[in-house]
């Protein structure tokens, strides 16, 4: 499987090794688009706190491009969920969690200003950011602690069989 398939294409099942590159590579991915972003596009250096924090219009554009990396995010989870004898239907609370907590911070519930004054967080946002929070954990040990199904099952066959 390559790189496209792997972040392309839900079939199949990937172990949670493979779970754990898969996230951690998006997210890295994620990082690095944003600081070019914020470089290129708007012409500030997030990582010189002299640069100052981006003008609201910029961070919401930003956080709205970041919903492009939910198809890639859909497909790593899908495969992971797979291999646990699951559906991809068991991707959505995580997904509408995720575009929850962005919507929220485009909508300026949750600050985004560094540093995040916590005072700045309004009920709604701690809402956003608590369910965020329990669906990220509930995420992250199911798919990335808990082994998958041994051997062959409805998704196709065990990954850590070679």
């Amino acid at each position: 499987m390559g790189l496209l398939g792997f972040y392309f294409s839900p079939s199949g099942r990937i172990s949670r090794g493979w779970f754990w590159v898969g996230l951690l590579g998006l997210f890295a991915f994620e990082i690095v688009f944003n600081l070019w972003l914020a470089t290129a596009m708007f012409g500030r250096d997030l990582l010189d706190p002299a640069s100052g924090n981006l003008a609201k219009p910029a961070r919401q554009l930003s956080l709205l491009i970041n919903l492009i990396f939910l198809f890639p995010i859909f497909v790593v989870l899908a495969k992971r969920f797979h291999d646990r004898n699951k559906g991809a239907v068991w991707t959505i609370p995580f997904l509408l969690a995720y575009s929850a907590l962005i919507v929220a911070a485009i909508m300026g519930v949750i600050p985004t200003d560094l540093p995040i004054d916590p005072a700045a967080i309004k009920p709604a946002g701690l809402a956003v950011a608590s369910l965020w929070t329990a669906v990220l954990l509930w995420v992250l040990i199911e798919l990335g602690v808990i082994r998958g199904t041994k051997g062959q099952n409805r998704f196709g066959n065990d990954p850590l069989i070679k």
